[in-house]
């Protein structure tokens, strides 16, 4: 048996090849004059060809046939000064496979020193990954950028170290118009400060030290925004926040516009709120400078329909009846206008509470039986559910509504006709309440405009009086409660209004109590005692209207004053059982009367009525608060007064 015994040379030549096949990156040896001497498996992998392909061949089989030229003089001149090197890091240098394709590569050259002479060695990476990632990382750093500069603000970007990063031409000409060199790697101080020195912020009042303090604060701990001025009137507005990476990133807006624009609207807001002030004050200046003269007519009007001691003959009673009407009718456009306006302004508060339907109805019907009368229209009430629930509404602005539906059913009846209310109760959880007459209709054309201001259906120029704002402000109050009102309407045969409002969970059980039906005077008149009332007043007309009114009852005394100063003093002095109190008075104004007596231990007892003509939106509260006893406005429904007095002194 023969045994082969490897030689230290072949060891190590095995060791050397085992070597080149493990290597990552292709491996070319070649001689002087670029033949290829040896191979690996990788550069076999990288160019697609057989290692027989290779050995022997020039290596510029293995470049692409546009650098072959190139890269020979080259290899020449390397030959030449042979040194480790490394090629590609900064060079566009290409591969050719076999199929002809092209690929990026990145080669390193070693000498190698043999005893057949010098050799070189070439280490072949491809590189089209890490190519890929760099064109990817370009592009996104690229579009990065433009999307920085597409940012119309002013943009920066600060490391943790707090060293502009990154910002954009908006901010270089902003804060490098002055500044010498490169932004980028300045500190954020240095920029603040380089900023102050050349005077770019308007500082007002504060010190230098001070803005600068405050704007370093700011970056360090960026919670809302920093409002800034320029010496050139611009405004501006610094939002920041932290990045992961503990830098911050800064955008600064110019806002010089909205800053204008939101000094107009502030500027319009105070005119319109001056001017909605100034329109209440007009409107509460009216309603009492109309309610005075309107106290006097309809009060003397009604004394005279109540005087038992010389009463009127059947024609003068027609002739005040006219008298009334009119004055009941100015004072209903009076309140109509006051109620638009104060809707309009947003100043009407409903306070939606359970009310019974049936209880409403039958003072609506009470209210309009005397207008259904002179109109010769029957006023009736229709089928009502005997499981009446109660329905969710402001009681007053519910029955305001009905009203309203009421009186348009009988000013646009016809003679002998009829108007009817009913209830009805939906399945959606609301129950209807309408009125329906048999009148003369709403054209076809005006249905469209019916809840629109001031119009009439046509009927402006015609006998029937009215303003046109009473559905307008049915309506609207309808929504303030959250309910619905609607109509159907066929000229010439009538119409239907109704409102839908949500019914409440219990049924209502209420009916109305009827009042007592005694008068004061007989109450009064029962016992010996006499009652005192002061009445503090500087109209004459209203002071004669309430002596023929106090004249009517018996053991009632009526002392009349004509200012609050002597009225409080005279009220200390004669304690009497009721004080009546106007509230425009010369000098001290019946709310400061009011407040003084009932600041006083032997007058807070004595209850104060303020009968007044303000009838704005509030004044009932403030008279309550004022502590007046009840708050009636002029002109004084005789009824009502009768009604108060008869529930303080008898």
């Amino acid at each position: 048996m023969v045994v082969h015994m490897n030689t230290e040379p072949q060891r190590a030549e095995q060791k050397f090849r085992a070597l080149l096949e493990a290597a990552p990156d292709g491996i070319l040896i070649v001689d002087p004059r670029g033949t290829i001497l040896i191979v690996n498996a990788k550069t076999e992998e990288l160019f697609g060809y057989a290692r027989t392909e290779l050995l022997g061949k020039p290596v510029e089989i293995l470049v692409p046939k546009r650098f072959q030229e190139q890269h020979q003089s080259h290899r020449d001149g390397y030959m030449e000064r042979p040194k480790a090197r490394a090629m590609g890091s900064d060079l566009d240098l290409r591969g050719l496979r076999r199929d002809g394709s092209e690929f990026p590569v990145e080669i390193s050259l070693s000498p190698l020193e043999t005893e057949d002479g010098m050799l070189v060695i070439s280490a072949i990476r491809d590189v089209s990954e890490r190519k890929r990632a760099e064109s990817a990382a370009r592009l996104a750093s690229d579009r990065l950028l433009s999307a920085v500069e597409s940012i119309h603000g002013m943009l920066s970007l600060y490391d943790k170290e707090e060293r502009l990063v990154l910002c954009n031409s908006a901010f270089r000409e902003l804060f490098g118009r002055h500044s010498s060199g490169s932004l980028a790697g300045k500190t954020h101080s240095e920029i603040l400060q380089n900023a102050l020195d050349t005077d770019l912020f308007e500082l007002g009042e504060e010190p230098k030290e001070a803005f600068f303090r405050r704007c370093l604060a700011y970056h360090r701990n960026p919670v809302g925004a920093l409002e800034l001025r320029t010496r050139d009137g611009r405004s501006l507005r610094a939002t920041s926040r932290r990045t992961l990476e503990g830098g911050v990133v800064s955008t600064t807006w110019d806002v010089t516009a909205d800053v204008q624009h939101e000094s107009e609207l502030t500027l319009a807001r105070a005119q319109a709120e001056a001017a909605s002030a100034a329109k209440s004050e007009f409107l509460a200046s009216m309603s009492h400078e109309l309610r005075t003269p309107l106290n006097s007519i309809l009060g003397f009007a009604q004394l005279l329909q109540r005087d038992k001691k010389s009463p009127l003959t059947e024609k003068q009673l027609d002739r005040l009846e006219h008298v009334l009407r009119g004055g009941e009718h100015l004072l209903r456009l009076i309140d109509d206008i006051l109620d638009l306006s104060r809707i309009e302004a947003g100043r009407v508060l409903v306070s939606n509470e359970p009310v019974g339907i049936r209880e409403v109805l039958d003072e609506v019907k009470a209210t309009l039986d005397p207008m259904a009368a002179r109109a010769g229209i029957r006023l009736t009430l229709g089928p009502i559910p005997e499981e009446l629930p109660q329905v969710i509404a402001d009681r007053t602005r519910f029955a305001q509504i009905l009203i309203n539906f009421g009186s348009n059913a009988l000013k646009y009846g016809k003679p002998s006709g009829s108007a009817e209310f009913s209830v009805e109760l939906l399945n959606d959880g609301f129950a209807r309440i309408a009125m329906t007459d048999d009148g003369i209709g709403i054209p076809l054309d005006q249905q469209d405009k019916i809840f629109q201001p001031f119009h009439r259906a046509g009927q402006e120029t015609g006998p029937i009086q009215g303003t046109g704002i009473g559905l307008a402000i049915t309506r609207r109050l309808a929504e303030l409660m959250g309910a619905r009102v609607a109509f159907e309407s066929t000229p010439g045969q009538g119409s239907r209004f109704w409102i839908d409002l949500p019914v409440h969970a219990e049924p209502s059980g209420l009916q109305r109590t009827p009042l007592p039906e005694h008068t004061l005077g007989s109450v009064l008149s029962a016992d010996g005692k006499t009652r005192t009332i002061i009445y503090v007043e500087d109209n004459p007309s209203n002071i004669e209207f309430m002596r023929e009114l106090v004249a009517e009852l018996e053991r009632v005394s009526l002392v009349t004053v004509p200012t609050a100063e002597v009225g409080v003093e005279l009220v200390r002095d004669r304690r009497p059982d009721l004080v009546i109190m106007d509230i425009n008075l010369p000098g001290m104004s019946g709310y400061e009367a009011t407040r003084l007596l009932k600041s006083w231990p032997e007058t807070r007892d004595i209850p104060v009525i303020a009968l007044t003509a303000a009838a704005m939106t509030g004044d009932r509260k403030r008279f309550s608060d004022a502590g007046f006893y009840r708050y009636l406005t002029k002109p004084v429904r005789v009824a009502e007064l009768m009604e108060v007095l008869e529930e303080l002194l008898a």
